[in-house]
């Protein structure tokens, strides 16, 4: 009965500790990358805001066997969608040099990625991309930050690597 009680404060002191130290996590976390791409506004804005070109270079989307996709009509501009069995992407907001997206997943984990177009030099355009997300004060869901950029970073890094490729080597 001891061992019992021992057991039971030790796992009660574990829990009021790790939520504590969850507290001192942020709520709001921002992960995102850029990449330099030698092409006209025109053409890396059409690649990011057309969901349908998305499997070109999302790797988000084509390394993730989504069943069920069905793309809206359009497939660009506010409102367009690409739904699936696992996902539902929409863009929710444009503007000449941004496109907004929120993502939601079956078990109601939601967040918001965005695109941002800079001309910083004549011949190349900056495309700066990143994902929000808000956590609760769960502390499973706080502590689960610390994994999010490592999980998140390198394909979002390959993604970007693949837009590039497409966009310079389509004509």
């Amino acid at each position: 009965m001891r061992f019992i009680k021992l057991l039971l404060l030790g796992g009660i002191t574990l829990l009021v500790v790790l939520t504590a130290f969850s507290f001192l996590f942020p709520s709001h976390l921002r992960i995102g990358r850029t990449i330099n791409i030698a092409a006209p506004r025109e053409k890396v804005y059409a690649a990011i805001g057309d969901l349908r070109a998305w499997q070109h270079w999302n790797e988000f989307i084509r390394a993730t066997p989504l069943t069920g996709q069905v793309f809206s009509t359009p497939s660009s501009g506010i409102g367009a969608s690409l739904r699936s069995d696992q996902l539902l992407l929409t863009i929710t907001a444009t503007a000449p040099d941004s496109i907004r997206l929120d993502w939601k997943q079956p078990k109601g984990k939601a967040f918001t990625e965005a695109y941002n177009l800079v001309q910083i030099q004549p011949d190349s355009l900056t495309v700066q991309w990143w994902f929000d997300f808000h956590f609760r004060w769960y502390p499973w869901e706080k502590l689960g930050l610390l994994v999010y950029d490592k999980k998140l970073g390198p394909v979002m890094e390959e993604s970007l690597g693949e837009l590039k490729r497409y966009i310079e080597n389509s004509p």
